[in-house]
C-alpha cells in the first residue's frame, strides 16, 4: 500500500469514500463531509488552499489511476498554523490492517513538517468509537462536542413558504452599504472577531448569502443577519445568526432565519447543515423552531505537533 500526495483524478473515489462513511453513526467522521467530487474542490477552494499540498490518499499496489482505498488531510486558511484534520477514513475492504494509522502517522508527518501546522483539531461521531481511539493512540485529546444538525428541504415548516416577518421589520438580502450595520449586530452578539473590511468581503462573497432584518419605519435600522455558506449548493452552512438585544425573544432570528434557507431551497437546496454546542440551550430552542433537528453528537479532539 502507497500513501501519496493526492491528485486530481482521486477525487471521486475519495469523495464516494467520504459519502460512505456520513451514512453510518459507527463510520462518522465530521470531516471530510464531501458527498461529490464538486464539493471537495469547493471546500478547497473557498480555503484558498491547494488538496494535492493538503490530502493524502492510500493507493492498492498495481492500482489503477484514480483508485484509492483511504484518505487523510487538512483543511486551514493559506499558511494557518492551526488546522483541521479530515479524519482517516478507509475503504471496509482494507479495514483492520493497520492503514488509518499508518494514514494519520503520514498526515501528522506532512502536517508539521512540511505544512508548519502546529494545533489540529478533528470531529469524530461518538459512535464511531474505532476512530475516536485511533486519535487517542495518537496523542489527541477531548476539547469539547458539538451537535451537527440539519434541515432537509422536504422538512421545512410550513413547507415551501418562507415565513412571514415579525410585525414591524422587512426581510431582504444585505448590500455593501449594510457591511457597518451588519458589524454592529454580529459584534454586539459576542461572535468571533470581524474587521469591517472582512464584514464588507463577506457580503460581497458570492459564495455566501447573508440576510437581514430591518425595521420598515425609522431609516431601516438593521436588528438582525443571518449568514449562509453557500460553497455547497445543494446543502448550505448557516454560519452565523444574530439579533439585536432590543428585538431578542421575538423569534426574529428564527423567522430570518427561515426566509434565508427558503431562498436556497428554491434554488435548488437540499438540505441546510450547522454546528452547535450543546451547551447553547438558548440557540438549539431557535434551531429547532426553525426546523432543524440533531443528526450527529460529534467529538472534538485536538493535539499540538
Amino acid at each position: 500500500m502507497q500513501v501519496r500526495a493526492f491528485e486530481d483524478e482521486d477525487a471521486e473515489a475519495v469523495a464516494a469514500l467520504s459519502a460512505a462513511c456520513a451514512r453510518g453513526e459507527s463510520d462518522f467522521v465530521l470531516s471530510p463531509l464531501w458527498e461529490s467530487a464538486g464539493e471537495l474542490f469547493a471546500e478547497m477552494a473557498r480555503h484558498g488552499i491547494a488538496p494535492q499540498d493538503h490530502l493524502l490518499v492510500a493507493e492498492p499496489e498495481g492500482a489503477a489511476p484514480g483508485e484509492v482505498c483511504g484518505v487523510v488531510g487538512f483543511v486551514r486558511s493559506p499558511g494557518a498554523a492551526l488546522a483541521g484534520l479530515y479524519a482517516p477514513i478507509v475503504e471496509r475492504s482494507q479495514r483492520g490492517r493497520g492503514l488509518g494509522g499508518e494514514l494519520l502517522r503520514a498526515a501528522l508527518a506532512h502536517g508539521g513538517e512540511r505544512l508548519g501546522i502546529r494545533l489540529v483539531t478533528a470531529g469524530i461521531g461518538t459512535r464511531n468509537h474505532a476512530g475516536y481511539a485511533l486519535l487517542a493512540g495518537f496523542g489527541f485529546r477531548p476539547a469539547r462536542q458539538h451537535f451537527l444538525m440539519r434541515l432537509d428541504a422536504a422538512g421545512r415548516p410550513g413547507g415551501a413558504a418562507p415565513p412571514a416577518p415579525p410585525p414591524g421589520l422587512a426581510f431582504g438580502p444585505a448590500g455593501p452599504e449594510d457591511a457597518e450595520a451588519v458589524l454592529e449586530v454580529y459584534a454586539a452578539c459576542g461572535l468571533p472577531a470581524r474587521s469591517p473590511e472582512e464584514m464588507a468581503n463577506a457580503i460581497a462573497n458570492p459564495l455566501r448569502a447573508i440576510s437581514v432584518a430591518r425595521e420598515a419605519a425609522g431609516g431601516g435600522r438593521i436588528v438582525a443577519f443571518a449568514e449562509l455558506e453557500t460553497h455547497w449548493p445543494a446543502r448550505v452552512w448557516v454560519s452565523f445568526v444574530g439579533v439585536a438585544a432590543a428585538q431578542r425573544d421575538r423569534g426574529v432570528g428564527t423567522a430570518l432565519l427561515g426566509h434565508a434557507l427558503a431562498d436556497r431551497f428554491a434554488a435548488g437546496a437540499r438540505s441546510a447543515l450547522l454546528l452547535l454546542s450543546p451547551a447553547n440551550r438558548t440557540a438549539l430552542r431557535a434551531y429547532e423552531k426553525a426546523g432543524f433537528r440533531r443528526h450527529r453528537l460529534v467529538d472534538v479532539l485536538e493535539k499540538a505537533l
